[in-house]
């Protein structure tokens, strides 16, 4: 694909020239989705096997979320609590300061997780709906 910008050769799959930053080709990025929902999913042998896959991903996801969200509320309150006591107790408080940062750590990696999973569901149910808009749309035509 050739930049319009500077007339540099650059590969087909980029969105940006590598020689001057601009953006090529939009045109061949927005159909990028449709184009893999039909290869993989509407018009492949193996469709039910990927939507299959898909439906697996959102029930693993989901699955994995529910404790990971329980774990996190009780992590925060874990560590709010020794807090707590840090402040109130002189004598333990550099006792109880690894401990605290070792729950807010959790805490924190929690959320990470969390927020993965929920992205990744999302995205999932995006290319399942988006899926079944095109496949509707190909039975109408």
């Amino acid at each position: 694909m050739r930049c319009k910008n500077c007339n540099v050769n650059n590969f087909d799959n980029t969105k940006f020239c590598y020689n001057c930053g601009k953006i090529l080709s939009t045109k061949k990025n927005k159909q990028y989705l449709k184009n893999f929902i039909y290869k993989n999913i509407i018009l492949s042998k193996n469709k039910y096997r990927n939507i299959f896959i898909l439906l697996s991903i959102l029930v693993l996801c989901s699955a994995l979320s529910v404790p990971l969200c329980q774990g996190l509320f009780e992590s925060l309150n874990i560590a709010i609590d020794l807090v707590n006591m840090s402040m109130s107790q002189q004598v333990a408080k550099y006792a109880l300061k690894s401990q605290t940062e070792l729950y807010f750590r959790d805490f924190f990696l929690r959320i990470i997780m969390v927020l993965f999973f929920w992205l990744l569901f999302i995205f999932d149910i995006v290319i399942l709906v988006y899926s079944y808009v095109l496949k509707t749309q190909k039975n109408k035509k």
